[in-house]
């Protein structure tokens, strides 16, 4: 991957793995448009916390079977209403309804909790009970303390690492751009510099996926939450990066002899596997982390 040079550029990967990376890839893109028109289609802005939107478009770039299936699963929006659209005002709709889907966005203790996926939270009218989650299956679910109950563990930290992986997908690929753009060494090696560049868009990406999460959520818009989201995002993308950039260790250094070049498909399926690695290795951090209060538990 480093110490690319022009004549470097120009070795070619077997053609068995320029196809696999070239389905890979495409499979992967074609994930994430799909989900981006389907939130489109949905309205998902009406119902899902807005960072939600594109952190589920972008991990699909890379962990695309399991980011469709929570999608599907835990976070995909209802249709929209007739009503809506056919644009009609949403003040025609039933009073309960309307305060209802609005408390998604609300913040503090205006009895809403705002949620990171499809689903809504609701004021149950029986028991004036605030913070409790409408499911797919239209069931009442009351939250517990860090978790969700209306969806299972592995659910809950898949979305949360997700947040650290949007911010890792958007700052590597420019990171590596850069550095393939201006051919920037760091003891004559490409590799070092791109470590240090990745990691520090990466984390600048991270904290603004993490800050638009926890913001919400905690009703705090202020430097508390930056310096929260801050330190929760340093955690976990630390432990993602350790398994992304230990992959481009060993296919840079070891399998392709620093050969291959960013400007081939394979390269981005080497990419695309470290990232997979990198959301398995910042796991753990993040269920450690939302079980300290550190990151709010969404979905």
């Amino acid at each position: 991957m480093e110490n690319w040079n022009m004549d470097l550029s120009t070795y070619t990967p077997p053609l068995g793995l320029t196809v696999i990376s070239w389905v890979s890839i495409g499979v992967a893109v074609l994930a994430s448009l799909w989900l981006t028109f389907d939130i489109v289609y949905r309205r998902g802005w009406r119902s899902m916390m807005a960072v939600m939107i594109p952190v589920y478009i972008i991990n699909a770039l890379y962990l695309w079977p399991i980011t469709v299936w929570t999608y599907i699963k835990y976070g995909r929006p209802e249709l929209p209403s007739k009503k809506i659209e056919d644009g009609a005002e949403e003040s025609e709709e039933d009073p309960l309804l309307h305060s209802n889907h609005r408390m998604d966005h609300s913040e503090g203790n205006t009895g809403g909790e705002p949620r990171c996926g499809g689903s809504e939270t609701v004021t149950d009218p029986r028991s004036g009970h605030h913070g409790h989650s409408m499911g797919h299956g239209g069931g009442v679910h009351q939250h517990p303390h860090g978790m969700s109950a209306n969806q299972p563990t592995f659910a809950t930290i898949t979305i949360a690492t997700c947040h650290c992986g949007a911010g890792c997908v958007l700052g590597d690929i420019i990171g590596e751009w850069l550095i393939y753009r201006s051919g920037a060494t760091i003891g004559g090696s490409m590799l070092y510099a791109a470590f240090i560049v990745d990691f520090v868009l990466a984390l600048a990406f991270g904290i603004v996926f993490q800050y638009f999460s926890i913001a919400p959520m905690a009703g705090d818009y202020g430097w508390k939450t930056i310096l929260r989201s801050a330190k929760a995002d340093f955690l976990s993308l630390t432990f993602f990066e350790i398994g992304l950039f230990g992959w481009m260790a060993i296919f840079d250094l070891w399998i392709f002899d620093q050969k291959l070049g960013m400007n081939t498909m394979t390269y981005w399926f080497m990419m695309q596997i470290g990232m997979f690695f990198g959301h398995w290795t910042g796991f753990p951090i993040n269920w450690l982390l939302i079980n300290k209060g550190i990151k709010e538990a969404c979905a």
